[in-house]
C-alpha cells in the first residue's frame, strides 16, 4: 500500500513539473514572437475625399405629363393633322391610317380566328380517337409456328449501353431577383430559363430586374412528382408597366391541377401575369447509334425459305392504333393533346382581341390625343420627306423618345430623372435644389426634387468606384425652373447644392486590414503595453468594387494595426512597429 501512495506521489509531481514547464515555455515562446504593425495614416485617407465622388450624377429631361403616340408599323399613316408647337386638347385627331390597309388587316384576322377555331376542333376531336386507343399490353399474342433455322449472321458493332435515367429538374422554391437562372441571358433568341414547381412564388424584386433590365425570362412550370412539364409564363421586361412589378404571386395564380391527368386548366378569371403557353421545351435529338456507324451489309443477310406470317389486327381498319402505343405512351399522348387544345384556346382569344381592336381601327382609322398639351415632336404621312433633325450621336441606342411618332407635352411642365445609390437617399430629400446643365447646349437651371420612387430602378449602381455595388438604386424626379432651352429626352449633369462636408472623422482603408465576424468587424492593433488586442470597430459604405471600406467608428489616424491574418496574429502577441503595408499574395 506505502508502495502505490508513493507511486501516485511521484506521478504527481512529474505530471504538475511537465505542465508548468510547458505553460514557461509557452510563455517564453511568446516573449520572442513579433507581429508587424502599421500606422493608419501611412494605408487610410479622411472620408472626405471621397464625397466629390457623389455630388455629380447623369439625368435625362422627360416631360411630367407626356403623351407618346407610337404607330402601327404594318399600317401607313395616310394624313398627319398636327404639326410641331401646335396646341392640341384631349381628343383631338392626330393622325389617320390609309384604311385600305386596315381593312386588309382585319380580313387576315377574320381568317386567322378561323383557322384556330378549325384547329381547335380537329385537336378535340383527335383526342377523342387517342383516348380509345387500346394499349399494346392489351395485345393479344398470336400463335407462332416453330422457329425455322437461320444462317449464321455476321458480327455487329457493339450498341451502347442503356442511356442512365434523367437528372432530376431543379425547382426553385421561388423566383427573386437573386435566383440565378437554369440557362440564358435575358434577351428574346436566349431568354432566362428559371424552373418552377407548382407551388413556387414569383417575387416583385425580380419582376422589377426584368422590367428594369428590359430582359426577358420564361418560368417553366412543372409536376414536383413526377417532373412532368405543365405550362410556362413568359415575361418580357419590355411590355411591363410599373403596375406588373407590385405584388408577388403564385405560378399557379388563376390555374387548376388536375392530379388524374397531371394537367392544368385556366381559370375563366384568371389574370395573366405575362404570356401563357402550353408548349413544353424542346427536347435534345437522342439517337445513340447513327446509321453510318452500321456495317455495309447490315440488313442485307438471305432469310431461309421457310417463313410465316405475322398476325394482322384490324386489317378491316389499317388506320387504327390499337396495340401500337404502351399505356403510358398513350397517358403522355392525351397530356400533349390537351396542351395543344390550351394553347389552341389562348391563341383563339388573343386572334379575337387582335380582330376587335382592327374593327375598332376600320370604324375610324384614327389616333387621338389622350390629354391637353403641345406637339414636341411630329412624324410624317407615308411618302413624305422627313424635317430636320437635330444631331445625334450615330452610335448611341435609340430611345423610348427616338422611336415616338409623336409626343404631346402636357401640363405639369418639365421635369429631369436621374438614379440615386440607397446610401446617398439621405442627401435628396423632397424639396432639396440640384443643378441641371444640359450636355447637347449646356444650357443651365435649378430643379427642386418633387419625389423619390418606393421600388429601385436597378439592384446595383453604375458606379461602383464611388458606392457599394450592392447598394439598390431609385429614381429621383425634380421640377425644373427654367426649362426654355431643354429638350425631352436630353442628357443633362445633375449636381446637388450646398453638399456638406463630412468630419465625423471617418476614414477609407484598405479592407483586407479588417476581419468580420459574426456580422460585427474588427480589427487587430497596437495597445499601450506593445501589444496586440482585439478591437471592434463600426463599418460604414464599401467602396471600389470592395478594395475599401468606410470605418466611422473605434478607429483613428494615429493607431497602429497589423494585417489580420497568420499563425502568430493573436492577442497578447509583442508587436514591432514598421512602415511597410501589406496586401494579399504578398511574400
Amino acid at each position: 500500500m506505502k508502495k502505490l501512495i508513493i507511486f501516485l506521489l511521484c506521478l504527481a509531481v512529474l505530471g504538475g513539473g511537465g505542465f508548468f514547464g510547458y505553460k514557461k515555455y509557452q510563455k517564453n515562446k511568446e516573449e520572442t514572437t513579433f507581429v508587424d504593425v502599421v500606422p493608419v495614416s501611412m494605408m487610410a485617407q479622411p472620408a472626405e475625399y471621397f464625397n466629390y465622388q457623389n455630388e455629380d450624377m447623369g439625368g435625362r429631361i422627360t416631360a411630367a405629363n407626356a403623351q407618346k403616340i407610337y404607330v402601327d408599323t404594318g399600317k401607313l399613316v395616310q394624313n398627319v393633322l398636327v404639326k410641331k408647337g401646335d396646341m392640341v386638347k384631349k381628343g383631338d385627331t392626330i393622325l389617320e391610317y390609309d384604311m385600305t390597309v386596315v381593312e386588309l388587316e382585319l380580313a387576315q384576322k377574320e381568317n386567322k380566328v378561323k383557322l384556330t377555331e378549325q384547329k381547335i376542333k380537329m385537336a378535340k376531336k383527335e383526342l377523342e380517337e387517342i383516348k380509345n386507343y387500346k394499349p399494346s399490353e392489351d395485345a393479344p399474342q398470336p400463335d407462332y409456328p416453330d422457329e425455322p433455322d437461320y444462317p449464321d449472321f455476321p458480327d455487329y458493332p457493339d450498341f451502347p449501353d442503356d442511356p442512365e435515367p434523367p437528372v432530376p429538374i431543379v425547382l426553385a422554391e421561388e423566383v427573386s431577383g437573386s435566383t440565378p437562372p437554369a440557362s440564358g441571358s435575358g434577351t428574346a433568341e436566349d431568354p432566362f430559363i428559371v424552373n418552377c414547381g407548382r407551388k413556387t412564388i414569383v417575387r416583385k424584386n425580380f419582376l422589377s430586374a426584368i422590367g428594369s433590365g428590359r430582359r426577358i425570362a420564361e418560368l417553366h412550370v412543372y409536376d414536383e412528382e413526377t417532373q412532368t412539364f405543365l405550362f410556362k409564363w413568359i415575361i418580357d421586361g419590355s411590355k411591363m408597366t410599373q403596375m406588373d412589378a407590385v405584388l408577388d404571386f403564385p405560378v399557379m395564380d388563376g390555374m387548376t391541377f388536375d392530379e388524374k391527368t397531371c394537367s392544368v386548366s385556366v381559370n375563366a378569371d384568371a389574370k395573366m401575369h405575362g404570356q401563357l403557353s402550353f408548349t413544353p421545351p424542346v427536347q435534345e435529338n437522342t439517337d445513340e447509334f447513327p446509321d453510318d456507324e452500321l456495317p455495309d451489309d447490315f440488313g442485307m443477310m438471305e432469310m431461309p425459305e421457310e417463313s410465316f406470317e405475322e398476325p394482322v389486327f384490324n386489317e378491316n381498319d389499317p388506320q387504327n392504333n390499337d396495340y401500337v402505343y404502351t399505356r403510358k405512351r398513350i397517358q403522355e399522348m392525351v397530356r400533349e393533346k390537351q396542351n395543344e387544345i390550351k394553347q389552341l384556346e389562348l391563341d383563339l382569344k388573343n386572334a379575337e382581341l387582335e380582330l376587335k381592336n382592327a374593327r375598332k381601327q376600320k370604324s375610324d382609322g384614327k389616333v387621338v390625343a389622350a390629354v391637353d398639351g403641345v406637339i414636341k415632336k411630329i412624324g410624317q404621312a407615308a411618302g413624305e420627306s422627313d424635317e430636320e433633325t437635330e444631331e445625334t450621336d450615330p452610335f448611341a441606342a435609340p430611345s423610348e423618345d427616338d422611336n415616338a411618332f409623336a409626343i404631346i407635352e402636357g401640363a405639369g411642365g418639365v421635369e429631369v430623372v436621374f438614379d440615386v445609390a440607397e446610401l446617398n437617399l439621405p442627401k435628396v430629400p423632397v424639396g432639396t435644389a440640384v443643378d441641371v446643365m444640359s450636355y447637347m447646349n449646356g444650357a443651365f437651371s435649378t430643379a427642386t426634387v418633387t419625389s423619390v420612387e418606393s421600388e429601385p430602378s436597378s439592384y446595383s449602381v453604375n458606379d461602383p468606384w464611388s458606392n457599394n455595388p450592392q447598394n439598390s438604386s431609385y429614381r429621383v424626379h425634380a421640377s425644373i425652373d427654367d426649362a426654355e432651352d431643354f429638350v425631352v429626352g436630353n442628357y443633362v449633369s445633375v449636381t446637388l447644392q450646398n453638399t456638406p462636408t463630412d468630419d465625423s472623422g471617418a476614414v477609407i482603408m484598405p479592407a483586407h486590414y479588417v476581419r468580420q465576424e459574426n456580422g460585427d468587424y474588427y480589427i487587430m492593433k497596437q495597445n499601450d503595453e506593445g501589444r496586440l488586442v482585439k478591437q471592434y470597430v463600426r463599418a460604414g459604405r464599401v467602396l471600389w468594387s470592395g478594395e475599401m471600406i468606410e470605418i466611422t467608428g473605434g478607429l483613428d489616424m494615429n493607431d497602429k494595426i497589423c494585417f489580420p491574418y497568420g499563425q502568430n496574429v493573436r492577442e497578447g502577441v509583442r508587436t514591432n512597429e514598421t512602415t511597410e503595408v501589406l496586401y494579399p499574395g504578398m511574400g
